[in-house]
């Protein structure tokens, strides 16, 4: 904020009390006109973590202007991609622009509308295909879409250990699915911290400042990475569990447990910034090592392809250990910046 006032002529204006208690201040005539602003408009104020008043007229949920690709030849993850970069970039209109868009194209392009949160295709012609972002930022807070995000990690989770420990392939099959769902909210929270940063959309319904979404953007990395590594322990099981003597399964519930509660405290230490919490994670976080290790260990004997299951499997689990660490360091972090 700082930044914008040093690069712009600040207006002086004196500040009058009427009454006893209300402060007065006139607005700069030559802002209030370009924003359309008229007798009885309502102007919007937001207090700034650095102590500065911001005014919109609209809420701080001013409408950007379309952002315009032109496609033609780009296919598939090239494709997808820039329009994963747009969206994520705050364009709430993209069109899409080729001479004549393929069919091969029109299908990258809706698969992408699918998997990102709150767009649709709202025109489309041979050459032009309009997608249009209909959800209101100030509807669903960063911190909302992170509590759906860990909800459905943990079921991801909690499933993970009921597939290991019980060889249902059906339950492996449906954390495999799930695992596009908390991509969505990845890539949604993503683009809530950039309408935050570049434009102080900050939701009424959410009490965190920029510092605040900056966490709540960095913790989402870390549980994106721990519903990968769920989804692989579970690709893993639909296509190795008949390799992986059952005592070894068994051994990696137990401990697919601990990491599994790991998660949990370290989101609830990092949403109560509750730094006692957040340390016992980490150090409970160090003791994953020595028992995967053990495991290793003992399956060298095994046949091949079931020695590199296992050491597979237990990668995974160590590493959403690991994950669930580094939320509980984010945790000690953000409570020392509130």
């Amino acid at each position: 904020m700082s930044d914008k006032i040093r690069k712009t002529n600040a207006e002086i204006r004196k500040v009058q009390v009427t009454g006893k208690s209300t402060f007065v201040v006139s607005l700069p005539k030559k802002w209030a006109a370009s924003t359309g602003i008229t007798s009885g408009s309502l102007v919007h104020m937001h207090p700034q973590e650095d102590g500065t008043l911001l005014l919109t007229s609209n809420g701080g949920f001013a409408p950007q202007g379309p952002k315009t690709l032109t496609i033609d030849g780009r296919t598939g993850e090239p494709l997808i991609r820039d329009i994963i970069a747009t969206y994520v970039a705050g364009y709430r209109v993209i069109e899409l622009k080729a001479k004549n868009i393929t069919l091969e194209q029109r299908k990258d392009i809706t698969a992408i509308v699918k998997k990102l949160i709150g767009i649709e295709i709202i025109e489309e012609t041979h050459e032009r295909i309009v997608i249009q972002d209909i959800l209101n930022p100030g509807d669903m807070p960063i911190d909302m879409s992170f509590r759906r995000m860990h909800i459905k990690t943990q079921w991801m989770l909690d499933n993970t250990i009921k597939a290991m420990k019980t060889r249902d392939v059906s339950i492996a099959s449906e954390v495999i699915r799930q695992d596009d769902e908390i991509d969505r909210l990845h890539l949604l929270i993503s683009k809530q911290f950039m309408d935050i940063l570049l434009h102080s959309r900050i939701s009424e319904k959410s009490e965190l400042g920029l510092a605040g979404a900056f966490y709540y953007r960095l913790a989402s990395d870390q549980l994106e990475r721990v519903s990968d590594h769920a989804g692989k322990i579970a690709s893993i099981m639909l296509e190795s569990r008949e390799k992986i003597p059952h005592e070894t399964l068994d051994e990696f519930v137990k401990i697919g447990t601990i990491s599994d509660k790991l998660v949990n405290d370290s989101v609830s230490s990092f949403a109560k910034c509750n730094v006692e919490l957040a340390n016992r994670v980490i150090e409970e976080h160090k003791k994953i090592g020595d028992e995967l290790h053990r495991i290793r260990h003992m399956a060298t004997t095994l046949d091949p392809d079931a020695v590199m299951s296992i050491g597979l499997i237990a990668d995974s689990v160590k590493r959403i250990g690991d994950y669930a660490a580094n939320i509980a360091e984010l945790a000690i972090d953000f409570s020392k910046s509130i």
